[in-house]
């Protein structure tokens, strides 16, 4: 149900957000871009066989890629800083480095394989803080839903296979370069929580064994272009 409901709320915010840029065409926007993406370690702690244990996860860096379409708003800028509201929706993965489960002790668990991915749809608001050269820095924040899908097995087959839905903030800041009247390069650095993922852990006949849960941090760096319409 909290799921539901943090979908629907979403949705609604999304929306009014895409009806604001479509009815304003100065300044609308699309924008793609593609990056670097580092899953922080993870503490999945939880009720395993009977007892409080956790499944420490460490992970590879991955890729991340996005897409957004947005608007400057008027109302909301001046000759010094720009406001801007966006839509965006990207997809993250990283694979699974080293696991720890704390029911067999220290040390890291063998046959280690699988990954996490994030799909996650955002409602940005950013801020431009205007220069008089091609060179504009920005930041903001995002608040939405991401959906996690969580795939990794260790040791003989135990694996946490689960996906969830949850809320989800991001923090942006970064710099575009003008590359004429319409289009711009951008690079950013994004950090983004994702709350209360949980996953079922499972047995190598498939059985759950108990329930695991944590928040999901990711640093990303990202590379794009922005089209002004």
């Amino acid at each position: 149900m909290v799921n539901r409901l943090i979908l629907a709320s979403t949705a609604l915010i999304l929306g009014a957000s895409a009806a604001s840029a479509q009815s304003l065409s100065d300044g609308t926007y699309i924008q793609g871009f593609i990056g670097y993406s580092q899953l922080q370690d993870s503490d999945f702690s939880g009720t395993i066989g009977g007892a409080g244990q956790s499944v420490d996860t460490d992970f590879d860096g991955g890729y991340g890629l996005g897409l957004a379409i947005g608007t400057e708003i008027p109302q909301w800028s001046n000759d010094i800083i720009g406001t801007r509201i966006e839509l965006e929706l990207s997809y993250r993965d990283n694979d699974v480095d080293g696991v720890n489960f704390t029911g067999n002790g220290p040390g890291s668990e063998a046959n280690v394989s699988g990954d996490i991915s994030q799909t996650s749809l955002f409602a940005n608001v950013l801020f431009d803080f205007k220069q008089s050269g091609p060179l504009t820095p920005f930041a903001g924040f995002g608040l939405g839903a991401t959906y996690s899908d969580i795939d990794f097995s260790y040791g003989p087959g135990v694996s946490l296979d689960d996906s969830d839905t949850n809320f989800a903030a991001q923090l942006i800041a970064g710099v575009a370069y003008d590359l004429n009247a319409t289009t711009a390069f951008t690079v950013d650095a994004r950090y983004s929580r994702v709350f209360d993922v949980s996953s079922d852990r499972l047995a190598p006949n498939g059985a759950s064994t108990g329930s695991v849960e944590d928040d999901l941090d990711t640093f990303s760096v990202n590379f794009g272009v922005r089209y002004r319409f």
